[in-house]
């Protein structure tokens, strides 16, 4: 019986398992998907979860549910409040409304950010990881990076974009105070448990601008990288985008994994140049989604190129991190399993 964590915490520390993993994001299953038969076949379990709890003990904050499904989130502060909409979309919900819809709300998220602590739980992630055993690899997901945390919990990302151009000190006021907010959350990460780290994530450089993600989006990757290094705990991030503007920002920074890339169809960069632009930092990518969608003689193709771009396999895992459709699921999940499996070394 393979042990999965064992094979994942070894690629992820630079090593090459003999078959290299593949691994599920278990929030990932649709409602009633038994994701055992696949377990059997070999696919790992990648298992995201966090040390701690967010308390804002001088805010009020109160949840309204909307006669059409809609839920309003109002935020009272003793410098104003803001409030966002939300509504049911498939398993979630999708924000309709950010909070901070005029230059006067930044005053009150300023506030609400610069009163947000950190509750440790780590007894609850000890659990997690012995809940899941050696059927996967629990790792530690953190927050978004404060200008992405801006872009998607505040503003939202279309208004993001006017701030910029209309309100930037505003913004990166904000941002330096979620910044300054987050350190705490790094003593506490650091303090814990766990051993990799996730921190931000879903950039779009397209839309930021490389030049943004490295002046301000890369600092609070380093910062927190240092904190998690003086402890022996490794740092990775999600980027899931078209990261070809960003490969020199990521090589230099202290980020030791990369997680949820994705390669071509669906994005711009290939495994090989990756593996080539980020010497060192272990690559654990997304399986592209749309080929999950193909033949299962595409899929293989695909798999099997995906290999070949890995190289010596060092440091290299797959995964899928994106919704793929249920009735293609155990489909593509097989074929890809069969055919690493088929692999040499």
């Amino acid at each position: 019986m393979r042990n999965h964590r064992e094979e994942i915490e070894l690629a992820l520390s630079g090593g090459a398992p003999g078959i290299i993993p593949l691994t599920f994001y278990d929030g990932l299953f649709p409602p009633g998907f038994d994701p055992a038969p696949l377990q059997a076949k070999g696919m790992a379990l990648c298992c995201r979860r966090g040390v701690f709890n967010r308390l804002t003990p001088n805010v009020k904050t109160t949840q309204v549910e909307e006669p059409d499904g809609g839920l309003r989130i109002i935020y009272e502060t003793p410098v104003g409040r803001v409030e966002s909409l939300s509504k049911k979309a498939a398993l979630a919900y999708a924000p309709v409304e950010h909070p901070i819809k005029t230059r006067d709300d930044y005053r009150v998220v300023k506030f609400i950010v610069g009163d947000m602590r950190y509750e440790p739980v780590y007894d609850f992630y000890l659990g997690e990881i012995e809940k899941v055993g050696t059927a996967g690899k629990v790792i530690c997901g953190t927050v978004y990076e404060p200008l992405m945390d801006i872009q998607v919990t505040w503003i939202g990302q279309e208004q993001f974009c006017y701030e910029l151009a209309d309100n930037e000190d505003a913004v990166l006021e904000l941002h330096e105070a979620i910044a300054e907010n987050h350190k705490q959350m790094y003593d506490v990460v650091a303090d814990s448990p766990a051993d990799y780290v996730l921190y931000g994530g879903n950039v779009v450089p397209e839309m930021l601008g490389p030049d943004r993600v490295r002046d301000f989006i890369a600092p609070t990757w380093n910062a927190f990288g240092e904190r998690l290094h003086d402890k022996g705990k490794k740092i990775g991030c999600h980027l899931d985008a078209n990261n070809h503007t960003i490969l020199d920002t990521v090589r230099e920074s202290l980020l030791d994994f990369v997680e949820a890339f994705t390669p071509p169809p669906d994005c711009t960069v290939s495994v090989a140049r990756a593996r080539e632009a980020w010497p060192g930092k272990r690559l654990w990518i997304n399986f592209p989604s749309s080929v999950h969608l193909e033949s299962d003689e595409d899929i293989r193709q695909a798999t099997l190129e995906i290999v070949r771009q890995a190289g010596d396999r060092k440091g290299f895992l797959m995964g899928v991190t994106e919704d793929i459709p249920a009735q293609h699921i155990d489909r593509s999940i097989s074929v890809i399993l069969e055919t690493l499996r088929g692999c040499p070394r």
